[in-house]
This record gives structure tokens, sequence and C-alpha cells, in this order.
């Protein structure tokens, strides 16, 4: 049984930063990617990279003018006021044209009151199980991030009476996407 010092030593490790916690380059894994790609077929944009440095299919920025009749993906800074930024950003430009389509990949933190008063405009979600393990100079053993992910999905035409929910683990994910484990 565990003391209560025990306790709180862990929470104290769950709070403590790591050395690049504040860094904002954190790269989808390529097998990650590849399922959330394989969602429709294709990726047309990545709308929260820099171009030539950690884009992952053409680059778009959110102050850009999004093209319709488009897939676009985000991994937004994580934290709560960016996300809202790209999910109001998504909810605008999916509302325009039934064939836009965001996908964003944000931090598991939906309880936040204030990101819970922007969840009515999302249309899905994916639940991964276990913590991402984002690629970048800056990342770190085990992952970065203190929480684990959820893929949100804007969609009017795919869920348009129904709010999606699908509940998946990183290593059935990695299992069947990854090329290197996939060799093996």
């Amino acid at each position: 049984m565990s003391t209560v010092w025990e306790y709180d030593k862990q929470f104290q490790n769950w709070n403590k930063k790591q050395p690049n916690s504040d860094q904002v380059d954190f790269r989808t894994p390529d097998y990650l990617f590849d399922y959330i790609k394989s969602l429709y077929n294709r990726i047309d944009y990545d709308a929260a990279c820099e171009n030539g440095k950690n884009n992952l299919a053409e680059a778009l920025r959110l102050e850009d003018k999004w093209p319709n009749q488009k897939i676009i993906y985000s991994n937004p800074p994580f934290d709560t006021k960016s996300i809202i930024k790209w999910i109001e950003k998504g909810y605008e430009w999916t509302r325009e044209d039934l064939t836009n389509i965001h996908i964003i990949l944000i931090p598991n933190k939906l309880c936040t009151k204030k990101l819970t008063e922007h969840l009515k405009k999302i249309d899905g979600f994916i639940f991964l199980g276990g913590r991402v393990n984002f690629k970048s100079e800056f990342s770190c053993r085990g992952g970065s991030s203190r929480n684990g992910s959820v893929i949100l999905i804007q969609d009017q035409f795919r869920f348009k009476r129904v709010t999606y929910v699908q509940f998946k683990t990183l290593a059935e994910l990695r299992s069947k996407y990854d090329s290197k484990m996939s060799e093996m």
C-alpha cells in the first residue's frame, strides 16, 4: 500500500517539467500520421508547422486562407488558447463547404472549462490510449506530453447526425502503421 509521501512524490514527478517541455517543435510520429491519413486516404495540408522544418504535408498556416475541398491536419501547440484558435478556424472553415475536413491532434485535456466550451464544434473524437512519443530534437523517451492525446475531427458531412467517438491504443496503431515494426 502506498503512503501519502509516495503519492506526493508521484504528483511532483508528474508535474515536473522536462528539460524541453516549453519547446513547440513536437512532430507527429510517422505511424500516427499514417493512421490519421488513412481516415480519409489523404491529407492535403499540415496547418500547424514550419514549412521545410516539420511539415508532414504541404504547409499551411492558421492565419492563411484555407482552400476549400481539402483535408487539413493540425498538431497545434498544446496550450489551451492555441488549441481553441485551431478549433475555431476549423469550425468556420468546415462550415463553408461540406467537403472541407479538419483533423486536429491535441492532448486529452477535454475537461478543462475553456476547452469544453468549444467541443460542440467537433464532429468526431478518437481517443488514443497511451502517451504519444513525439519526434523532435526536444523529445524525450516516454513522450514529452503529460497527457494522452485525442484526435478531433471537424467533418459536418460525414458526421452530420451523430457525434463520432472511437477508441484506439497507440500500440495497436504502431503495430499496424509503423513500417519499421511491420518489417520485423
